[in-house]
């Protein structure tokens, strides 16, 4: 299977410091906040992501879903988590506007726990919003400026609950293109990808290429909360 770049020849930009993600707020007095990664680096890498794109007289990328899923217990925590944010990275946004598009973020609890390379299990959504994603514009060279998207939104999830978080990015045909950002340093759980290139049950992203091995496409996506 094989993802289509949607913008072989995007304009060059200058090299800046990639954003780090935001520190979350305090957590209320007698709770402990948290935030849930996988990743083992959260540091960006430039010309590792891969998105849905159109091809021939057309530019853009299309429709497609990104998801992680946290197992509470992988982080300690027993009783119910309250979110409060959601965060991910960007590699490339480039649109004929300031921002670049809004997408939607949505979480919500997953069963049975994630085994394999796809998510064939129930989705139970508990709270969405929208969020807004600046543009970003990554050289030839694969060097990007990478910027953080941190989005506010209040959902709790019960205590033994495996957490997921989905970014929802709508159709881009002539109007954007959207890269989620990542790396290829290591994480403890596999994200995953839908799209109409990858088909409508989410898969690891990393197998989307079509590539024998395939590339570690590690996507920086997080959770923040409390318990």
């Amino acid at each position: 299977m094989s993802f289509p770049d949607a913008d072989p020849n995007r304009p060059d930009a200058p090299v800046r410091p990639i954003d780090a993600f935001v520190p979350p707020v305090d957590a209320p007095p007698g709770m402990t906040t948290k935030t849930l990664d996988e990743n083992t680096s959260d540091t960006l890498a430039g010309d590792t992501s891969v998105a849905c794109g159109y091809t021939g007289t057309h530019i853009g990328t299309k429709a497609s879903q990104y998801y992680r899923v946290f197992a509470l217990s992988d982080f300690g925590i027993s009783t119910d988590f309250h979110v409060s944010q959601v965060s991910f990275q960007v590699e490339d946004c480039e649109s004929i506007d300031t921002d670049c598009t809004t997408v939607n973020v949505d979480v919500g609890t997953y069963t049975p726990a994630p085994t394999g390379t796809s998510l064939t299990g129930t989705f139970t959504q508990l709270a969405t919003a929208t969020a807004t994603v600046p543009t970003v514009v990554e050289d030839d060279n694969g060097n990007t400026p990478g910027a953080t998207v941190n989005t506010p939104i209040s959902a709790t999830i019960p205590a033994s609950s495996n957490l997921y978080f989905e970014i929802d990015a709508p159709d881009g045909r002539d109007t954007y293109q959207l890269y989620v950002g990542g790396n290829a340093a290591g994480e403890k759980g596999s994200a995953y990808t839908s799209s109409s290139c990858a088909g409508t049950t989410p898969v690891d992203i990393s197998t989307t290429t079509g590539d024998t091995p395939p590339p570690k496409i590690d996507l920086l996506m997080t959770v923040t909360g409390t318990y």
